[in-house]
């Protein structure tokens, strides 16, 4: 609906008020909330729907460490799986590595 405001130009409000509002925010929250798709203890992920892309995040021991966008929900599944592989390997290498001492 649109509604002439006196001192500006027209403006778009929402047909339902406030409350609506408040409705519609809290239905889109619920509707693209982060899902968790994988966690081993250290290393979790989540992907998003966007409906125009999928977002994936990746945190490693409860804090962020990367992001990425995908075509879909199966795409990000597979690109989290690489860069898990990566990480998987580089903590093995650093495991590996003799402690220097100073």
């Amino acid at each position: 609906m649109i509604e002439e405001d006196p001192d500006g130009p027209a403006s778009v409000s929402s047909f339902q008020g406030n409350a609506g509002s408040a409705a519609i925010a809290g239905f889109a929250e619920a509707a693209i909330a982060p899902v968790e798709i994988f966690n081993d203890g250290r290393y979790s992920a989540f992907v998003q729907d966007l409906e125009c892309v999928w977002r994936w995040e990746i945190h490693r021991d409860g804090q962020f460490v990367q992001e990425g966008c995908s075509l879909s929900e199966r795409s990000s599944r597979e690109a989290v799986g690489y860069v898990m592989s990566f990480y998987r390997r580089r903590d093995e290498r650093q495991a590996a590595e003799p402690a220097i001492c100073e």
